[in-house]
């Protein structure tokens, strides 16, 4: 019952939030000479009834109100905005109140905000510099970060108020080279108004993204180009007398901050550092301590929090011999916002056992830089004790001898060269007795020709679990790069060509991250180009992949085709699958 309350009770509260009402009243400028026009507005975001415009005391009415009603449709549901507007003209020099509207929404009274008006005197010598219509101002929520630090970047553009302004487009966009980038996807934008010497302007962050510096030094991160076509007056007007404008199309141009990026500090630095740079954590999870032989357990690793979690390594990690280990399933998931980014990796074994008895897992040490504290983190995992039930133990485990055996009767060998000396007489045989043809010699046959069948299934054993061992990490290479491309090919299916070459270079540099044991930061073209000659790769196969990862990177900077973004798929199957076959 409890429940159904509660659930009632929420509902009521969601309904009740759409109902909150925005009214409140716009000024284009805040400072206006003594006889110049200016306008105001009284906006609200729901339909209103008996509207009632303040005194304008100290100002004179030329005008108003003139009703505008504006709806639109996006992910958020219906926008709706009823604008009242009155022209006035400041007569008396000083600082004027203008007072609150009111307003009835469904039987509730709303009102404005206060609006401060300074009247000045007006200057004989006007400035010759007009008022900017808009521009824009590249912004950097951080200046100053840590190799592997990620930071927001973003255009935000300033629009004057109450003019008409088209969509806007971008001409340049900076490169951002030395960093990894995202782009922060938003359903619509966030619009403010804000005060810029004394006039009003429109503001919003525009292609934010989130970047990621990938070596140390100071950065001019380029500059940012926008063509925006605005409705301005001519001056003129038409037969009927309303005034004629035009559109002007407006070249907005800005830079960004300088970004100072600096290197991770040596002192501390562990050596096994996963590269991980904000804030994490780790956790281990096993799915039972206890197992028949016949069973099997999952062991689970994950790492999640904020910052670089993409270029984070994930553990290898080193079982017990008692167990067959499969290749794991790797998952992982990131986003970025205003924040920065944010996500997890997980990774998951599924363990066989092989022999009985008791074994330990070992904990996990995971490190990570936190440029807050500007030190190293140490983090490490859970312990598990695993019992095996059934099963022989495994052959470099040591037993001990059974109670009530003598250690002469116990020991077979001693240091596993030298017999133990018995000290009673063996039975004696019939020197006329033939051995050839005889029981025991059929017996002693059998049983050689068993230990060397044994003895050469123990090699060829031995020598697949060496071959495994090394091949194990390549496979997992091979693996992991078609899942990369798998999800370079569902970018592709939903028409997104900068997301697909993100994952393209991001399936290439972990296909060989993996391949050369080697950090994600120091896989750079001349090192894969160097590796893979020394290898003897193929040089058409080299050429290949270093013009796939030439594509990728430029394909942040300009736009690419689909068609293009199609056959480069192709491609990379196709290099990579003939590089791992030379490897």
């Amino acid at each position: 019952m409890k429940t159904w309350i509660y659930l009632i009770a929420f509902s009521l509260q969601l309904g009740w939030l759409p109902a909150q009402v925005s009214f409140r009243a716009e000024v284009d400028r805040t400072e206006v000479n003594q006889g110049q026009q200016f306008r105001v507005n009284f906006v609200i975001k729901q339909e209103g009834r008996g509207f009632q415009a303040p005194s304008f005391e100290g100002f004179r009415v030329l005008g108003g109100p003139a009703t505008s009603i504006s709806s639109s449709i996006d992910n958020s549901g219906v926008r709706y905005s009823l604008t009242y507007t009155y022209y006035l003209r400041a007569d008396q020099i000083g600082e004027h109140i203008i007072g609150p509207a009111k307003i009835q929404v469904k039987g509730k009274s709303y009102q404005t905000q206060n609006l401060k008006i300074k009247v000045v005197e007006t200057k004989r010598t006007q400035s010759s510099t007009e008022p900017e219509l808009a521009f824009i101002k590249p912004y950097a929520n951080k200046t100053t970060v840590y190799v592997g630090e990620p930071l927001m970047v973003a255009n935000r553009i300033y629009i004057r108020k109450q003019l008409q302004a088209g969509r806007f487009n971008f001409e340049e966009t900076p490169k951002f080279e030395g960093f990894y980038k995202e782009k922060i996807q938003r359903n619509n934008l966030n619009e403010k108004l804000e005060y810029i010497n004394n006039l009003a302007y429109v503001t919003a962050n525009i292609d934010e993204e989130v970047i990621i510096p990938q070596k140390a030094g100071s950065f001019d991160l380029g500059s940012s180009t926008i063509s925006l076509p605005v409705r301005v007056n001519t001056g003129k007007r038409d037969y009927f007398g309303f005034p004629l404008s035009t559109t002007k199309e407006l070249s907005l141009q800005a830079n960004y901050p300088k970004i100072t990026v600096k290197p991770l500090p040596d002192k501390g630095r562990p050596q096994n550092f996963s590269g991980a740079v904000g804030d994490f954590s780790i956790k281990s999870q096993i799915s039972s301590t206890e197992i028949n032989m016949d069973g099997s357990i999952s062991y689970t690793i994950r790492i999640e929090g904020k910052g670089n979690i993409k270029f984070v390594e994930l553990p290898e990690i080193e079982f017990p011999s008692a167990f067959e280990v499969f290749d794991p399933e790797i998952k992982e998931s990131s986003s970025v916002n205003a924040r920065g980014m944010s996500g997890y990796k997980e990774i998951e074994y599924l363990l066989v056992p092989r022999y009985g008895g008791s074994y330990k897992i070992e904990p996990i040490v995971f490190n990570y830089f936190d440029p807050k504290q500007e030190r190293y983190v140490q983090l490490e995992t859970e312990a598990f004790e695993v019992s095996i039930k059934g099963g022989k133990a495994a052959p470099n485990s040591s037993k001990s001898p059974l109670a009530g055996e003598s250690t002469s009767d116990a020991v077979d060998f001693l240091n596993k060269d030298i017999l133990f000396i018995k000290t009673k007489a063996s039975n004696w045989h019939n020197p006329n007795e033939q051995f050839l043809g005889s029981g025991s010699f059929w017996g002693w046959l059998l049983s050689l020709v068993s230990l060397g069948l044994s003895l050469i299934a123990i090699w060829w054993r031995k020598k697949a679990e060496f071959t495994n061992r090394d091949s194990l990490r390549k496979q997992r290479a091979g693996k992991a790069a078609l899942k990369k491309l798998r999800k370079a090919q569902e970018a592709l299916k939903a028409n997104d060509a900068e997301l697909f070459y993100q994952e393209l270079e991001t399936a290439i540099i972990g296909f060989f991250s993996d391949k050369f044991d080697r950090g994600v930061s120091g896989l750079s073209k001349e090192y894969l180009q160097e590796r893979l000659s020394k290898a003897q790769v193929l040089e058409s196969d080299i050429k290949a992949l270093l013009e796939l990862l030439e594509k990728s990177e430029m394909a942040r900077f300009t736009g690419l085709k689909l068609e293009a973004a199609a056959q480069d798929y192709d491609r990379a199957i196709e290099v990579l699958t003939e590089i791992e076959k030379q490897l």
